[in-house]
């Protein structure tokens, strides 16, 4: 896997049931980008946001919510501050409690992506069509800030790992990444009923 370094500062907020399972993208995600932090929420001890809490970083939580201010309509960052993102990590359910309940994230201002392709991660199942794996919306985030090319590296080992374990899974012909992923998966599941 490569290892990417990126300028936004990012952090994942993890509810605890995600931490082992082996289909979590958050952590994939940060195996690639060492510097973002995954910050667990939901055990005994309390919440430690202090990856959180610097001067010099206004955080914006990523998360689609009825106030949540579109990502590329923020205001520029306050004089000597930079902007940095909190991506919360599991089921919708539990994301949306994590926004309401996370000591510090709660009080963050949320922001949204705007809408993009269907995601390609369907080694689990997805229950609301404009859904996203944690990866993926982090992705999306830093090609709006950074631009594709600090993205690249990512996508396409992100590309690589879903189509093998869609292939190993049934749902791909092969496990090279298809030309085509709609059409690629559309077949695939019409070939699993």
């Amino acid at each position: 896997m490569p290892t990417v370094e990126l300028t936004t500062p990012l952090a994942v907020v993890q509810q605890i049931r995600e931490r082992s399972k082996p289909t979590n993208t958050a952590r994939l995600f940060t195996k690639m980008v060492p510097a973002v932090p995954i910050l667990p929420f939901g055990m005994r001890e309390p919440f430690d946001p202090t990856p959180l809490e610097d001067p010099d970083i206004e955080y914006y939580n990523l998360f689609l919510r009825d106030d949540a201010t579109p990502i590329d309509e923020l205001p520029e960052p306050s004089p000597g501050k930079r902007r940095g993102f909190v991506v919360l990590d599991g089921t919708w359910h539990q994301c949306s409690r994590m926004a309401r309940r996370v000591p510090h994230v709660r009080e963050l201002p949320c922001v949204m992506l705007p809408p993009g392709k269907p995601s390609i991660w369907r080694v689990r199942t997805q229950h609301d069509p404009r859904g996203v794996s944690t990866f993926e919306a982090m992705v999306r985030l830093v090609e709006i800030v950074e631009g594709p090319e600090a993205v690249r590296p990512l996508i396409e080992t992100f590309e690589l790992i879903t189509a093998r374990l869609l292939y190993l899974k049934g749902r791909l012909k092969s496990p090279e990444v298809p030309a085509d992923w709609d059409a690629a998966l559309a077949e695939g599941e019409l070939r699993k009923s």
